[in-house]
């Protein structure tokens, strides 16, 4: 088994995306439907969730969606794809390969996706489906892990997506970890132009995923499971 993280200019959503730089979307789900529609599940934190939503309104790639559920500044939003989208989507590759992703994000930046695929063929056969569109793909880490394992806990790379790793090593170098602390999080997120609850939740996760993918034990589990 092979864990893979890329970085891709995706065409879904990249437009909206485009227009709203302080997004931050994470992938909760994909579904295919019986009648070939596909939908994604996924949650949207950023300053200005109004701005992105009116940008929603024009992408080529999309329906206009309606929030599922909000909570603590994040929205949850139900996608449905339009044929363009449709076309554009590598979800149906992935389960075609048996992959398994295991965490999707994206921002104004293009997405990132960890993938678990079986073989060196499934890996490049990902990366020439970009390739074959002419999107931007690279490669950032390739990981082997134990068939048992699903690549929930690789030990020789980190997981975390650019802007996490730069919100922990900003804490550091901010003080925000020291005892007494001399850094607030309000102080901590006027260095990247976000809310206190935004650099909280950046934060969060970014300690989750460097913890699950270093010293979170072998025999256990926190992730929600395989789409």
């Amino acid at each position: 088994m092979l864990l893979t993280t890329f970085q891709v200019d995706y065409p879904i959503l990249r437009e909206t995306l485009s227009h709203a730089p302080d997004i931050e979307l994470t992938w909760v789900r994909s579904d295919l439907t019986a009648d070939g529609d596909h939908r994604l599940l996924a949650w949207v934190e950023g300053d200005d969730l109004e701005a992105f939503e009116n940008e929603l309104e024009d992408d080529p790639t999309v329906t206009p969606p309606s929030p599922v559920a909000e909570f603590d500044g994040r929205r949850l939003y139900q996608f449905e794809l339009t044929p363009a989208g449709q076309q554009a989507s590598v979800y149906p590759l992935v389960i075609d390969e048996g992959g398994v992703l295991r965490e999707v994000t994206a921002t104004a930046e293009g997405w990132r996706f960890r993938v678990v695929f079986p073989d060196e063929a499934a890996v490049e056969r990902f990366h020439a489906f970009f390739r074959e569109q002419e999107s931007t793909v690279e490669l950032r880490r390739l990981h082997e892990c134990e068939d048992g394992d699903g690549g929930n806990r690789p030990r020789s790379q980190f997981g975390l997506t650019d802007r996490q790793c730069e919100t922990l090593i900003a804490a550091v170098n901010a003080g925000y970890l020291d005892i007494p602390r001399s850094c607030s999080l309000a102080e901590l997120g006027e260095r990247f132009g976000i809310s206190p609850n935004a650099t909280s939740e950046r934060f969060r996760r970014g300690v989750r995923t460097l913890v699950e993918n270093t010293v979170y034990p072998d025999d256990e589990s926190s992730t929600d499971g395989t789409p």
